[in-house]
């Protein structure tokens, strides 16, 4: 079986604007992430990417970023919704 998720080879956390640009469309596993005061995703180190949410867990890859250096950590949803993407075309299409 193919596997649906890459391990990523950041040495230091991004900006959340540059982790939407880079890997839209994929889910992200984030570590040393940097919360504003108000819990928003400000950086993070990018070590994940997926099709899915958490893919990659059956082969334990997420077990190695349990450590402290690694905390704290977050995941980042940046999937298309085919459904809605799908329904966003067709009004798109009727409105031209």
């Amino acid at each position: 079986m193919e596997k649906t998720y890459k391990l990523l080879n950041h040495n230091s956390p991004l900006p959340i604007e540059e982790i939407k640009q880079l890997y839209r469309g994929y889910w992200v596993y984030l570590v040393n992430v940097e919360f504003s005061e108000f819990r928003a995703l400000l950086s993070g180190r990018p070590v994940v990417m997926g099709s899915r949410a958490f893919d990659g867990a059956k082969d334990g890859i997420y077990d190695k970023f349990d450590a402290d250096e690694y905390a704290p950590s977050a995941d980042l949803n940046l999937l298309v919704d085919k459904c809605l993407a799908s329904i966003l075309q067709f009004t798109g299409d009727a409105n031209e």
